[in-house]
C-alpha cells in the first residue's frame, strides 16, 4: 500500500517537482522513499533514495538532489507503507532483472502467492518476497491480460521501455485511486488530486459542471472528470496505454451475467460462506499486524466471525461508540467481541475537536463530503493507527447482499420483474406502505422514474438552495442519473445490486474509506468486494437478495449458525451514525455559523443564500434536520478553500524558485 506519482515531460522544471510532490503523498508511505528517472528514447535509467528511504537504500542509491534532470524525460516517485515483504527488496519502483520495465504501484494482489508459483512453473525466477514483483513477472508472461489473474486492490503504472508504452492499471472496482493530467505536453498521474494542482495551469479550475450535481445527490466518482479541470480519474476496470503521445484506454473486466441458477439454498449458503471465508483468509496475507473494523452489524460482524473461524481469537477489532443513545451500537459490538475472544478498541468521537479534526478530514478527503458518517470512521482509523498496519472493513456487503433493498424495494421489484402472483400475495405489505408514507412517498418507493421526473425539481428543497442560474445550466436528463439501474441482468434487484456498486454508492465509500485510512497511514481491506464473491452475490436469485419485509435473507441465514442471534435478528440499520445534528444545535454551532453565513463564503458562487439562511433558521429552531445538509455544505466550503490554498503554494513555489 503506498502513493504513487509519475511525470511525463519534455520540460525539466516539470520533472523538478516530483521530490516536493512525493511529499505531499507522505501519509500514504511513511515508511521508504524512492525515485527512477528514465530516458524513454535511450532507455538509460537511475534510481535515486530520498530523505526517508530505508538506510540500506540510502547506502546504495544515490539521493535525489544529486539528479540531472535534463537527461531523462520520465520520473516515477513511490512513498511507501510496507506490508508485504518489510526488507528493502521490496523498495520501489521496482524493475526487473534487466530494468526495461519498471513500476510504481499502490495496493495489493493477494493471490501473489499463487500466481508465484504459477510463474515459477514456466520458468520465472524471483528475487523478492513482494507481490509488486509478482506484477512484473506477470506483465512478463501474459501482457495486458495479466490484470485478469489478480485478485486483489490496485493502481499503478508500468513502463515497458521495449514497446514505448507507459501503462497505468486500477482494480476491478476502485478500491484504490488514480488520476491523471494529459495536456500541452505534459503527462503524470498521482494517487491522489492534491499533488497534480500543482501541475496544471493556475485561475478557476473548479469544474463548475460538477459542483450542483454534489449539492444535490452528494458524490458521482463512477465517471473520469474530477472536481478539477484538467485532472480526470482512471475509472474502476480499466486500464490505459500512454505511448508517443496518445492515450488508449481500455475496459479489462465486467461483472459477468451466470447462467441461471440451479442451486439449492443449502448450495447457495456453502458457496457463500467458502468464498467470504476465502476472501478474508487472502486479506488476512500480510508480515504486519491485521484488524478489523466493527460496528456490530452484519458485515464488520460476519468479518469477524469467519476470522474467528480461520484464525481463532485474540482478533483487535476497532469501533466508535457514543454516549447518544440513539447512535450507540455499543451493545452488538460487545455481544461479537465477547462471543470471539476478539481484543476491543472502542473510541468516542469528541464534539469539542471537530473543528481542528473537521479540518484535517476535509484535507485528506481532497473532495467536497456527503455527510457525517465520515467523522466517527476517521476516529476508528485514528484508534487503529499505531496497534495495526492493516485493517478490514465491511464496504460492499450491503451492496452486493441486499443490505438496501427494505420491503418499498422488494415491492417495487415485484412491479418491475410483472410478478402478479406475487404482487397480490404482498398486497397488504403495499398497503402499509401507503399508511406510512403517504402519497409522494409511496409513488417514490413504488414509481420512482415517474415521481423524479415529475416532482424532484419543483417540490425539493436542495433544488431551492442551489443558485438558479447555476441549476439552469444542467440538462434536465442528467438530473435523473440515479433513478433507474442499467438492464444487464433479467431482474430488477440484480440490476439494482450492480448499479450500486458500479455508480451510487461503492464508488464514493470507497474514496471516503481510502482517504480516511491513508491519512493514518493504514492499509483498508475490504473482503466483500472480493470479485468472486461479487459475481456469486449479484447474480443470485432475487428471493435471495430481498423477502418480503427482510434484507438479505440469504446471507442472514447462511451465517445463522456462526453469528450470534441478537446479530442475525437486526432489523435496524445504522451505518456510521453521529450525533451531528445534535452537534449543530449546541457544540459546534458558532463554527457553523461562522462558515456558512460569512458574506464572503465561496460557496454562495453556487447557492442561494436566502434559502440557505432559511433552511439553517429553522434548522436551529429543531422545525426540520438540516444537519446533514450543513455537513455537506461544510465541507463544499472547506474543499473551495482547500484548492485555493493549494494553487498559492503552488504560485509561492515557483516565486521562491524550489524548482
Amino acid at each position: 500500500m503506498c502513493g504513487i506519482i509519475g511525470i511525463f515531460s519534455e520540460n525539466p522544471s516539470v520533472r523538478k517537482t516530483v521530490e516536493y510532490l512525493n511529499e505531499k503523498l507522505k501519509h500514504r508511505g511513511p515508511d521508504d522513499e524512492g525515485y527512477v528517472f528514465i530516458n524513454t528514447k535511450s532507455k538509460k535509467h537511475q534510481s535515486y533514495c530520498g530523505n526517508d528511504s530505508v538506510e540500506p537504500v540510502k547506502q546504495k542509491l544515490p539521493h535525489i538532489s544529486n539528479a540531472n534532470f535534463n537527461e531523462y524525460d520520465l520520473v516515477f516517485g513511490q512513498r511507501r507503507l510496507s506490508i508485504i515483504d518489510l526488507s528493502e527488496n521490496g523498495h520501489c519502483p521496482m524493475s526487473d532483472e534487466s530494468g526495461k520495465i519498471w513500476i510504481t504501484y499502490n495496493g495489493e494482489i493477494y493471490n501473489y502467492i499463487e500466481l508465484r508459483e504459477e510463474l515459477k512453473s514456466y520458468g520465472y525466477s524471483f528475487r523478492t518476497g513482494s507481490d509488486t514483483e509478482v506484477i512484473i513477472k506477470a506483465y512478463q508472461k501474459w501482457g495486458e491480460d495479466c490484470f485478469k489473474r489478480f485478485n486483489g486492490m490496485w493502481a499503478f503504472a508500468l513502463w515497458d521501455s521495449d514497446s514505448g508504452k507507459l501503462i497505468l492499471s486500477r482494480d476491478r472496482f476502485g478500491i484504490k485511486p488514480l488520476y491523471f493530467v494529459n495536456s500541452d505536453g505534459l503527462f503524470a498521474f498521482s494517487s491522489e488530486i492534491k499533488p497534480l494542482i500543482h501541475l496544471i495551469p493556475h485561475g478557476n479550475i473548479i469544474n463548475d459542471k460538477l459542483m450542483p450535481f454534489f449539492i444535490l445527490y452528494g458524490n458521482r466518482f463512477n465517471q473520469e472528470e474530477t472536481y478539477i479541470r484538467n485532472i480526470q480519474t482512471l475509472k474502476a476496470s480499466h486500464y490505459m496505454v500512454y505511448q508517443n503521445g496518445s492515450v488508449e484506454i481500455k475496459r479489462y473486466y465486467k461483472i459477468p451475467v451466470a447462467e441461471k441458477n440451479t442451486k439449492t439454498e443449502a448450495q447457495l449458503k456453502r458457496e457463500l460462506i467458502e468464498l467470504f471465508s476465502d476472501s478474508v483468509k487472502l486479506r488476512f496475507r500480510s508480515d504486519v499486524k491485521v484488524g478489523t473494523c466493527l460496528s456490530g452489524g452484519f458485515d464488520s460482524s460476519g468479518i469477524v466471525a469467519i476470522s474467528n473461524r480461520v484464525f481463532g481469537p485474540g482478533l483487535n477489532t476497532f469501533s466508535a461508540v457514543w454516549s447518544y443513545e440513539e447512535c450507540d451500537e455499543s451493545k452488538y459490538i460487545d455481544i461479537v467481541n465477547n462471543e470471539y475472544g476478539c481484543i476491543p478498541n472502542k473510541i468516542e468521537p469528541s464534539a469539542n475537536e471537530f473543528e481542528s479534526t473537521f479540518e484535517k478530514l476535509c484535507y485528506f478527503q481532497e473532495v467536497p463530503t456527503e455527510g457525517p458518517g465520515l467523522y466517527p470512521q476517521w476516529y476508528v482509523m485514528q484508534k487503529a493507527k499505531g496497534k495495526v498496519k492493516v485493517l478490514l472493513d465491511g464496504q460492499g456487503g450491503d451492496e452486493v447482499f441486499g443490505g438496501y433493498f427494505n420491503y418499498g424495494t422488494y415491492l417495487r421489484s415485484l412491479i418491475k420483474d410483472k410478478k402478479l402472483k406475487d404482487i397480490l400475495a404482498n398486497r397488504s405489505l403495499f398497503l402499509r406502505l401507503f399508511r406510512n408514507n403517504g402519497t409522494l412517498g409511496f409513488s417514490n418507493w413504488l414509481f420512482p422514474d415517474f415521481y423524479n421526473r415529475f416532482f424532484r425539481v419543483n417540490f425539493s428543497k436542495k433544488f431551492k438552495v442551489l443558485d438558479r442560474n447555476i441549476l439552469s445550466r444542467i440538462k434536465r436528463k442528467e438530473l435523473y442519473h440515479d433513478i433507474t439501474p442499467p438492464e444487464i441482468y433479467d431482474r430488477y434487484l440484480n440490476n439494482l445490486s450492480y448499479h450500486y456498486i458500479s455508480n451510487l454508492t461503492i464508488p464514493a465509500l470507497l474514496h471516503y474509506e481510502d482517504r480516511s485510512s491513508m491519512a493514518h497511514s493504514i492499509e483498508s481491506r475490504v473482503p466483500f468486494l472480493d470479485y468472486r464473491l461479487v459475481e456469486f452475490g449479484i447474480n443470485l436469485p432475487p428471493e435471495c437478495l430481498a423477502e418480503n419485509n427482510t434484507t438479505r435473507p440469504l446471507y442472514r441465514r447462511a451465517f445463522r449458525e456462526l453469528l450470534p442471534p441478537q446479530i442475525i435478528a437486526r432489523k435496524d440499520k445504522l451505518g456510521f451514525p453521529a450525533p451531528f445534528d445534535i452537534w449543530t444545535r449546541s457544540n459546534i454551532k458558532e463554527y457553523v455559523m461562522d462558515i456558512l453565513t460569512n458574506p464572503n463564503a465561496l460557496l454562495y458562487n453556487y447557492i442561494n443564500k436566502k434559502y440557505l439562511d432559511e433552511n439553517l433558521s429553522r434548522h436551529f429552531r429543531e422545525e426540520i434536520n438540516y444537519g446533514w445538509y450543513i455537513w455537506r455544505l461544510l465541507s463544499f466550503e472547506k474543499f473551495l478553500n482547500l484548492v485555493n490554498k493549494i494553487q498559492a503554494s503552488a504560485g509561492e513555489l515557483v516565486l521562491n524558485k524550489k524548482l
